[in-house]
């Protein structure tokens, strides 16, 4: 386990970091009334763009620094575990032809605001102009989970919590296309975005760390909190599902 002494110095650079960067955002608000008192709506637009991204780098960075803590032993050995064997477990208890979908982000506090937005949406839909984004969401199939389990995890030199998975069953007519991802690293162009209150919404998979936060987070916002599973409950619910019958409709509720 990583030394828990280079852990202030490590918050210490984020919030530098931050202090920068919300500087940086005043100039680049100067800058952006400039370009409209002289009406040119080319840099007025590069702007009002460069701002929307720094606000979401900020609004990244703080959620960072507000979940920081000191490492914890039992915390990274259920992790590691995680990623050392629970892809291969995973694939045996989820029949081929089931199109579940996962969906990882290592950052438990934008996972509880993905939450209390109501749904999980792409970049467009939220209004935010990273171009290097899909259009869609990112996702994995059952044969290649070990990437979404990877993205869920922020790794020991963080001294960030895990983050989650977020599982649930793509519109039907993408149900070929996750099928046949088979062990390439995501579904190719991912999937339509999910509202939270639709059947094919599953739930959500994290670390004992964060089942208790994000079950709040469920209640909070209206949501079945039963919804919000530990990785090895999750498994135990695939298999209950689908003990009899291999048939993917039958796990729908």
């Amino acid at each position: 386990m990583m030394s828990n002494g280079s852990f202030p110095r490590i918050k210490n650079n984020l919030e530098n970091t931050y202090k920068q960067k919300v500087k940086n955002l005043e100039a680049l608000k100067e800058n952006l009334l400039d370009a409209k008192s002289k009406g040119d709506t080319r840099l007025t637009d590069y702007y009002v763009k460069r701002i929307s991204n720094d606000l979401s780098s900020i609004d990244i960075l703080d959620s960072k620094i507000k979940c920081m803590r000191s490492n914890s032993e039992n915390d990274l050995n259920e992790r590691e575990r995680i990623l050392k064997s629970y892809a291969k477990k995973i694939d045996e208890v989820i029949p081929d032809d089931v199109p579940l979908v996962f969906h990882g982000n290592n950052n438990i506090e934008l996972v509880t605001k993905i939450i209390s937005s109501g749904g999980l949406y792409a970049p467009e839909e939220r209004g935010v102009d990273f171009k290097s984004f899909a259009s869609q969401i990112d996702v994995t199939s059952k044969s290649n989970i070990r990437v979404s389990l990877e993205f869920a995890d922020s790794g020991a030199n963080s001294f960030m919590p895990y983050g989650a998975l977020f599982v649930f069953y793509p519109r039907e007519y993408e149900y070929d296309k996750v099928l046949k991802t088979g062990k390439s690293s995501e579904v190719e162009a991912g999937v339509s975005s999910v509202n939270f209150s639709e059947r094919r919404f599953i739930g959500v998979i994290t670390t004992k760390e964060n089942k208790e936060k994000l079950r709040t987070v469920f209640v909070e916002n209206n949501l079945d909190p039963s919804k919000v599973f530990t990785h090895d409950e999750f498994l135990w619910y695939c298999k209950n599902k689908f003990k009899n019958d291999n048939n993917e409709n039958n796990m729908r509720k």
